[in-house]
């Protein structure tokens, strides 16, 4: 069954609005329609990553400011990382047994519980930051490997679902705008407990959605094995991709901030790092969406190429005014490396039918390195520098790799 996207608008008339800037390549490609499902899930998706974005990127520097040491910080990240993994299995068991919808309230639940943790941190010590990590790791499980899931099982067909991950990148862009914006704000004139509530506030509205989701496979009842699940190149290829880019994404997401807030000292400077990433975001991932199928390599190789030489100018060139520049920079070639990438592993789950398996694998491979990663940095000095090569050595590999499998697709089709 399929709605009328006007018909949507009377149902969510103030969030409408907005939401339509990001839906308007769909609905002109559509003939004015959208799925029911998807519609429901992408409003869950805005309204989730709001709650999310007002508060996360401000959790390692509230550390700090609470009276952790950078060391602390990144022991908790390690945490966080490394018990995520094993978690993604436990997260899929779970969704075959109560289903994703109720995996996702679960996670909302969690990360609601978190917060209100975290509004004790000052008071706590290790134990503070162990709890926080793990009931992290439990929501990031529960709620991603659901979400991903969700995501392909709305999409509707295997041609659809590449232009719908790059239109949901620019929903979660956009929600990760605003969060940080709000946050910052709310920071100014407010505290940290108010920050904490409208938080939460935001999690609950986004379960609503969820609620009217009617047509989608809610609990699956596929199997797969990781031998059998990796036994083809294209998985091997994307996979291992994710692996080493997510290293530069704890790099940028994590380090980056870190060493700005360092630099500056002050809130309001990770604010804006926040807000120009999600800027950067938002109407290239609408058009990275529909890339073919046959320049997504060239895309992701130019995204990288690009990427590491910001990184070797950064560390060359140290300007507060490029710092910022860029932040621009890296979040619009994250869009030209993840949405590619993404849409190649959710095409391929779709057409072999193992979307649940994808998702497990992909959050699992994603979180993996970072651990490792973070663990490493927690023991070393000098962590900043040391992270930035370490992002450049990683970026360096994958350029190599994905060029070699150019060379390689281009000789088998000779």
């Amino acid at each position: 069954m399929r709605r009328n996207i006007r018909g949507a608008s009377a149902e969510y008339p103030a969030i409408f609005k907005i939401m339509k800037l990001f839906n308007s390549y769909h609905y002109n490609k559509s003939h004015s329609n959208i799925s029911s499902d998807l519609w429901n899930f992408e409003l869950s998706t805005w309204l989730h990553m709001i709650g999310w974005s007002v508060i996360s990127i401000f959790v390692p520097i509230l550390m700090l400011v609470a009276g952790y040491s950078l060391t602390a910080v990144l022991v908790y990240e390690a945490i966080f990382y490394l018990i995520d993994v094993p978690l993604n299995f436990v997260a899929g068991r779970l969704i075959k047994m109560i289903g994703a919808r109720a995996m996702v309230i679960i996670a909302t639940i969690i990360v609601a519980v978190y917060f209100v943790t975290f509004r004790f941190i000052s008071f706590g010590g290790w134990s503070i930051l162990i709890a926080l990590a793990v009931l992290a790791a439990l929501y990031d499980t529960f709620y991603w490997v659901a979400h991903l899931y969700l995501f392909m099982e709305s999409s509707g067909s295997k041609k659809e679902i590449s232009r719908n991950n790059g239109m949901l990148t620019g929903i979660r862009s956009f929600g990760g705008m605003l969060g940080p914006a709000i946050g910052s704000a709310i920071l100014l004139f407010g505290n940290e407990m108010t920050l904490i509530v409208v938080s939460i506030l935001f999690f609950i509205l986004s379960i609503i959605p969820l609620l009217w989701l009617y047509h989608i496979k809610d609990i699956p009842r596929q199997e797969i094995s990781i031998k059998e699940f990796f036994k083809e190149l294209p998985e091997k290829r994307d996979f291992l991709s994710w692996f080493l880019y997510s290293i530069h994404l704890g790099v940028e997401g994590v380090m980056w901030p870190l060493f700005i807030f360092t630099l500056f000292g002050t809130l309001k400077s990770i604010a804006l790092v926040a807000i120009i990433m999600s800027i950067s975001k938002i109407i290239l991932s609408l058009v990275s969406g529909v890339i073919p199928f046959r320049q997504r390599n060239q895309v992701i190789s130019l995204g990288i190429l690009v990427t590491l030489i910001v990184w070797i100018i950064r560390i060359i060139y140290p300007s507060t005014v490029f710092y910022y520049v860029s932040i621009l920079i890296v979040g619009v070639l994250t869009v030209l490396i993840e949405v590619p990438l993404d849409s190649n592993i959710f095409e391929r789950a779709r057409m072999k039918n193992f979307t649940l398996a994808s998702s497990i694998y992909r959050n699992a491979i994603i979180m993996l390195p970072q651990g490792i990663l973070f663990l490493g940095l927690a023991l070393l000095s000098g962590v900043f520098k040391v992270s930035f090569g370490v992002a450049i050595v990683s970026l360096g590999i994958l350029l190599i790799i994905n060029q070699l499998i150019m060379y390689l697709n281009k000789f088998t089709t000779t």
